[in-house]
């Protein structure tokens, strides 16, 4: 069990224990053994009215989720957008599309390594710099997160949050991406450094395969999306199970137990 779910059953465990007759506690303690229970859900509040509120541990439970997916995707954000972030990282480099990628060993063999590196840095480039467009985004997906949500991802797989994100927000942020990448792609020579590559190829490697179709646009916001969400798990999953990872004294107390 992963330190999300421990944390969710230790804190429900312990509301309902303090607030329920020592009869009832046992029908709690069976139901915790196959699992979380639900949380006790409150009353929806009338027009104008506040309404019950939550538990403190549950407050805290939710704004301890909510720092710590707000940590993470600062960090990883950040460290995508410097330069390099996508080039020098092997896990999000964005690579030549489909049949130039799986010849680039050919292609490199035939002396056109200068053209591969140019056309492949471009689209590192051109992603790195939109990649500071997802963070408004990605931060009022946070922040918009509801109870029901929040529990969710705390009993749900270790990546949980970061699936929540790109179901919640991706589509915004491609759509974010679009512009900039094109504008990107403008600045850093990509359809040039392309146009090397492939008109090379039709002289040189005939049969690589056709590129006609291909959105290089498309191509390129596509990866990047996909890197961002790559290093949102990646932070994910270190504030899950990594101490050291918990920079502030919420995360500390909230994960720490």
């Amino acid at each position: 069990m992963n330190i999300f779910s421990r944390f969710g059953s230790t804190i429900l465990c312990l509301a309902v224990a303090a607030s329920l007759p020592a009869v009832a506690q046992g029908s709690w303690a069976d139901r915790l053994k196959g699992g979380v229970p639900e949380i006790p859900t409150t009353p929806r509040a009338a027009e104008g009215d506040a309404g019950p509120a939550l538990g403190v541990e549950h407050d805290q439970m939710v704004a301890g989720l909510k720092e710590a997916l707000e940590t993470g995707s600062r960090r990883a954000l950040e460290v995508a957008g410097k330069e390099g972030g996508f080039k020098d990282n092997p896990n999000i480099r964005i690579p030549m599309p489909g049949p130039l990628d799986n010849a680039s060993g050919m292609l490199r063999g035939i002396g056109l390594g200068r053209q591969v590196d140019e056309f492949e840095n471009s689209m590192n480039r051109a992603a790195e710099k939109a990649v500071p467009e997802a963070q408004e985004i990605i931060i009022e997906a946070i922040r918009d997160m509801s109870i029901d949500d929040a529990r969710a991802i705390l009993v749900g797989p270790e990546d949980g949050a970061t699936r929540f994100l790109r179901r919640r927000a991706g589509d915004r942020i491609a759509e974010s991406f679009r512009p900039i990448v094109a504008e990107s792609m403008e600045e850093t020579g990509v359809t040039k450094a392309f146009t090397g590559v492939t008109d090379q190829v039709g002289t040189r490697v005939p049969g690589i395969g056709a590129l006609d179709d291909l959105d290089l646009n498309e191509y390129v916001t596509g990866k990047t999306l996909d890197g961002v969400f790559t290093l949102l798990a990646q932070e994910e999953k270190k504030i899950r199970q990594d101490p050291v990872a918990r920079t502030t004294d919420l995360l500390r107390e909230v994960f720490g137990n």
